[in-house]
């Protein structure tokens, strides 16, 4: 079965809980009116307020394809119900599939939940839409922000391989990605060396460089040189630690 094949299959699988979706967008949305309101309160009727309303709003519309994908790439899900077993004997290694899996995914939430939300707060925050010019910029950024979220998911699923459960793996994952991650505040807010430090980590190619990319506060090349490292350094991470894990797979079904 090709990449493609198991992407669609994967998309198709989200639409089964669509309205769901498309309610709990709403609710997303309402958080991003809380952290816009608690930036207006501060910042008042600014040149500075208006930046931080697009980025936030930007990013709280990312975080689907950027941060909420399915918990572990569908790993942990697989070892519970035991059909970890028929992966592993597919003609192709358990990360091809896992990405392609998580690739469909990301595409279902891209245009039924990031896009949605975005909608939204053009109408009603006064988001601001990017220039011409930083479209395409955005959207090379946008896809390799999403590859470092996979593989950070990744890890999580093979921590279910080892240890059999997920839930402490997952719980780290969310509390590094929201610290360091950008998603609502920017490294120019970080006090002392954590605003050196943050824009180093891979958890800002996921959120902070993407939208600074939107806003053009930041440049194609310097976002591209920060996320194309990481890219390949968890991917590497990932070939070895796949190969290692799955020597001694067990699962709880079957």
């Amino acid at each position: 079965m090709s990449g493609f094949a198991i992407a669609v299959i994967s998309f198709k699988r989200g639409r089964a809980y669509l309205l769901n979706h498309l309610v709990n967008n709403v609710g997303s949305f309402v958080f991003g009116y809380i952290y816009v309101s608690i930036w207006r309160s501060a910042l008042g009727e600014s040149q500075e307020s208006s930046v931080m309303v697009t980025y936030l709003m930007v990013n709280q519309s990312i975080l689907w394809v950027t941060m909420f994908l399915s918990k572990g790439a569908f790993i942990p899900q697989k070892i519970r119900e035991g059909t970890i077993t028929f992966d592993l004997l597919r003609p192709y290694n358990l990360l091809y599939g896992s990405l392609f899996e998580v690739i469909g995914q990301g595409m279902y939430n891209l245009l039924f939940r990031s896009l949605p939300i975005f909608a939204l707060g053009l109408m009603f925050l006064g988001v601001r839409l990017p220039e011409p010019s930083k479209v395409l910029p955005f959207c090379i950024v946008l896809f390799n922000g999403f590859l470092i979220s996979f593989f950070l998911n990744y890890f999580v699923g093979l921590w279910s391989v080892k240890f059999l459960g997920a839930s402490g793996a997952q719980g780290l994952y969310y509390m590094l990605v929201n610290l360091f991650g950008g998603s609502f505040l920017p490294a120019s807010y970080y006090p002392g060396f954590l605003r050196r430090l943050m824009p180093l980590l891979p958890f800002a190619g996921m959120n902070y460089y993407p939208a600074s990319v939107y806003l053009g506060s930041i440049g194609l090349g310097i976002a591209l040189a920060h996320q194309v490292f990481w890219i390949c350094v968890l991917f590497i991470t990932a070939v070895l630690l796949t190969r290692r894990l799955l020597r001694s797979i067990q699962i709880h079904g079957g």
